[in-house]
């Protein structure tokens, strides 16, 4: 009889990313709620981290009507 591997390769596709975006949820919440402006609290994000990625989010949908900005460690959205 022979020796086991300790491990077996079983056939299997990958499945696709099932990505969700934290900080596009965000953008879609603030533009879904009609608020002239926000602010964005109670993320354990560090303000430096958020600005970044809503700002990402942003430019990535070619976005002009949000703009996101930070005053001291806290961060507003704001329609134009």
């Amino acid at each position: 009889m022979g020796r086991s591997k300790g491990y077996s390769l079983v056939p299997k596709s990958v499945p696709s990313r099932q990505r969700t975006s934290f900080y596009k949820q965000i953008v879609a919440d603030f533009l879904a709620s009609g608020e002239e402006s926000v602010l964005v609290e109670g993320t354990d994000r560090k303000p430096v981290t958020l600005v970044q990625g809503l700002r990402k989010v942003l430019e990535a949908e070619d976005s002009s009507e949000v703009r996101v900005i930070q005053r001291g460690q806290e961060t507003y959205l704001t329609r134009e």
